[in-house]
């Protein structure tokens, strides 16, 4: 198995960090390539074929932000600094409501 590169293996670490608090917070998370798919099981979809609400979620450097690494929608847009992964739970709660 090759190791990731350098910025791949940050985002990873941070999308795992981050997993781990929506985990601890009711959602259901599963980590796909390049990204983090959560799922508030608790709450309907909002589209047709869609049973319950949910956002994959990516981490990437943020040229507005001098290249950090931030966390950002499906939709492209920025959440939240990485390093602020407790203000993304929140930003998440807000949109796909709490589960917990």
């Amino acid at each position: 198995m090759n190791a990731p590169e350098p910025a791949e293996g940050e985002a990873h670490v941070r999308l795992q960090m981050l997993g781990m608090h929506l985990k601890a917070h009711g959602f259901a998370v599963e980590h796909v390539n390049g990204g983090l798919v959560v799922r508030n099981t608790e709450a309907a979809g909002c589209c047709d074929g869609q049973r319950v609400r949910g956002d994959t979620i990516t981490c990437r450097p943020y040229a507005a932000d001098g290249g950090r690494y931030w966390f950002f929608t499906s939709w492209r847009r920025p959440l939240t600094e990485a390093e602020r992964v407790t203000d993304a739970v929140v930003m998440v709660k807000g949109y796909l409501g709490s589960s917990a």
